[in-house]
């Protein structure tokens, strides 16, 4: 027997325990983990001799790891073009299908409690239950699909809409929003967005605020991209300083919103798949992010109780850290994830502020701001020093 499988992927597994998680961005212990909630979705019965479960699952891996090419994972592993592109098509919906309820919790008023008082003890926000952001992922124009995916940017894209919480885990993933819908529509029209502004997301009612002694709503907190609503933060858009206040709001709030772009810089250092111009299908591009936003919180999960120096998913400096003094310390990802490739994995843009917008919304925001005042970080003035 020849290929990866047989050779080289014992031999690390044995012997190389961190090149085996380079190469497979895996532990082999989470790999049979997944395998053994995988192999019942991807085995094949035939007569012939057929590609094991095993393998199928380490042909995957690799590609969401390196972006590799088909032709390049077809001589690593000695198995067809074709039934490599297969492979990759099946494995990753049955990664999604496989994992998704274990990695995703329910939507409930508890897990919304939960993950606002993580938030509040970790980046000292009230209330916010989560950062969301979305991401244009680059693709080779799909067959028969004109310019529907054709955006700003001048490429194709399907764009990825994610709320993450307060330790970088995905809360909620919505994929497939065409590259061609002005990003500031994405949201309107995504399956988030109308649960959002259907108020189906099972939000708690508002909590009393013992420093403003005053209900505060649940809220998100998001940037230009998305409408400032009365669940919905954003920066308010000035001069840096024109209002102290408004200043030390923003900035609390970029803190705060910080995870979200932490969730998808540490997703796209690690699944290099994500920074690539994707050659495929629909259906496959769909396919291999919902199985890298389920490997992200697989992973995050199982070393949530480990130190953090022994992590090799998330290890201690790879995430962006603020310093007792306040300053930023950029995260490792950082350099992992060159500038050029950064593109490829981009933003969605700022939209325009709508000339009517709901007062409660304001009302709302006006409450924040006065908390970030009133409930000061020690360094929130060092760190502003033209306020």
């Amino acid at each position: 027997m020849y290929g990866a499988w047989f050779t080289l992927i014992p031999v690390l597994r044995e012997f190389d325990k961190d090149e085996y998680f380079k190469f497979m961005r895996m532990t082999p212990e989470a790999f049979d983990w997944l395998l053994e909630r995988v192999s019942p979705l991807i085995v094949k019965r035939s007569n012939r001799p057929a590609i094991c479960p095993g393998q199928r699952l380490a042909v995957t891996l690799r590609f969401l790891a390196s972006g590799d090419s088909m032709a390049s994972l077809s001589y690593l592993f000695r198995i067809s073009d074709q039934a490599i592109s297969d492979i990759i098509l099946e494995t990753t919906a049955a990664i999604w299908y496989a994992i998704k309820d274990e990695v995703f919790e329910p939507l409930t008023e508890d897990l919304w409690r939960k993950k606002s008082a993580e938030f509040e003890s970790m980046w000292q926000f009230p209330n916010c239950v989560g950062a969301v952001d979305g991401k244009h992922c680059f693709v080779q124009k799909f067959p028969m699909r004109g310019s529907e995916h054709f955006n700003y940017k001048f490429g194709h894209s399907v764009i990825l809409l994610a709320v993450s919480d307060a330790k970088y885990k995905f809360t909620i993933v919505d994929v497939g929003a065409r590259g061609r819908e002005s990003d500031g529509g994405v949201f309107a029209r995504s399956e988030f967005g109308r649960l959002f502004n259907g108020h189906e997301l099972g939000l708690p009612p508002p909590s009393y605020c013992e420093t403003l002694m005053t209900d505060l709503p649940y809220v998100f907190v998001g940037d230009d991209a998305f409408p400032i609503h009365t669940h919905m933060l954003k920066p308010f858009d000035m001069n840096w300083g024109e209002k102290p206040e408004e200043t030390i709001f923003n900035y609390r709030l970029s803190r705060a919103r910080r995870v979200v772009e932490n969730a998808f810089g540490i997703l796209s250092a690690r699944f290099r798949v994500l920074r690539r111009n994707i050659i495929g299908s629909e259906t496959l591009v769909q396919n291999l992010i919902l199985a890298c936003t389920a490997l992200h919180n697989m992973h995050l999960i199982r070393e949530d109780s480990i130190p953090p120096r022994q992590r090799l998913y998330l290890p201690e400096g790879y995430a962006d850290v603020y310093r007792s003094n306040g300053h930023l310390k950029k995260g490792r990802w950082r350099n992992e994830v060159k500038h050029e490739e950064r593109s490829i994995f981009h933003r969605l843009a700022m939209q325009e502020m709508p000339h009517h917008v709901d007062e409660e919304a304001h009302r709302v925001s006006d409450k924040f701001v006065e908390y970030c005042v009133y409930s000061p970080l020690p360094w929130q003035y060092n760190v502003l020093p033209e306020v």
